[in-house]
């Protein structure tokens, strides 16, 4: 199976092969199966320890990890370690937003959701991977981080607000 997915602008190529035989067929993964994925070039093993609906136990290269999925018709969303991934079609997005103007980030809700908590001011001076708010979707915390170091222009939302995916939530001005 080979996907690609997006995630902030960046594209992922990914491959899973099953590496075993499922004596329970189907389609999904099993309890006991053995895949190698390769994300980019980079390959890991895994390998199925549980499968429920929205979760999934894996031995990911020897280390136990639980991710949480769900899925709106195209949509998928996929949580680990306390991130959230929107998996979609790379889509081809203009060089820059109408409104956006140049020399700056703009950083837009991954889906629709909550915004729980503001980490950042405006005015402020932040650095690339900096958290700037955390959103809440389908019970999975999402942190929403600074694409680029620059100074915070423009919070356009506030805690207890319901945004819609690609909402603009940031502007950052690149230093």
């Amino acid at each position: 199976m080979h996907y690609r997915f997006q995630n902030h602008g960046q594209v992922f190529e990914v491959s899973i092969e099953r590496q075993g035989y499922s004596p329970r067929g189907g389609h999904g993964p099993r309890e006991g199966e053995v895949y190698r994925a390769s994300v980019d070039g980079q390959t890991s093993e895994l390998q199925v320890l549980d499968a429920q609906p929205g979760q999934l136990s894996l031995r990911f290269d020897g280390r136990p990890i639980t991710l949480y999925w769900a899925v709106d018709g195209d949509r998928k969303w996929v949580a680990m370690d306390g991130c959230t991934f929107l998996l979609e079609k790379p889509a081809a997005r203009p060089a820059r937003l109408p409104d956006q103007p140049p020399g700056s980030e703009a950083v837009r809700a991954p889906m629709p959701a909550q915004v729980r908590a503001i980490q950042a001011v405006e005015g402020e001076v932040v650095e690339k991977g900096r958290t700037l708010l955390l959103l809440e979707a389908m019970k999975m915390e999402i942190r929403i981080k600074a694409p680029a170091a620059g100074r915070l222009a423009r919070l356009l939302v506030s805690e207890g607000q319901a945004v819609e995916k690609d909402q603009l939530l940031v502007e950052i001005e690149k230093e």
